[in-house]
């Protein structure tokens, strides 16, 4: 029987309600605000470069940056067995801004510009999902 300590226990739901509590899961946003989640998956130019996916990636992390993101996730594919042809892209961001007109301040902003100028090059084609809050 594999057991955990009490400590551990209370060690690793505490981490799970912080992140929970951090990314507002479960909340709903106060009745002035709406917020709103970006989503966007890049496919790669060359995807079997793994520079150029490193480059990608370490882009996003300094793209996330921009003040008006509140939560971010940069990721990859998740490998199943299962056939899923949603599945092949490369590398994904999700950001969730407070309110709608954040993105637009997003997009103006300096380090957004930078990443367009300096990542474009990367992909042959991105895919956005935006969603509000309800």
């Amino acid at each position: 029987m594999n057991r955990i300590s009490r400590r551990k226990f209370l060690a690793a739901t505490s981490l799970a309600t912080i992140a929970i509590s951090a990314s507002g899961v479960g909340s709903r946003p106060s009745q002035n605000k709406q917020s709103l989640m970006h989503v966007v998956y890049y496919w790669l130019k060359n995807p079997d470069n793994e520079a150029d996916k490193l480059k990608l990636i370490e882009g996003l992390h300094e793209l996330v940056t921009v003040k008006q993101i509140k939560y971010h996730h940069i990721g990859v594919p998740q490998t199943f067995t299962a056939d899923d042809p949603l599945k092949n892209y490369h590398v994904s961001l999700l950001m969730v801004f407070d309110e709608p007109g954040d993105i637009d301040v997003y997009h103006k902003d300096p380090i957004h510009q930078k990443f367009v100028a300096n990542c474009k090059d990367l992909w042959t084609r991105t895919v956005k999902y935006d969603s509000l809050g309800v």
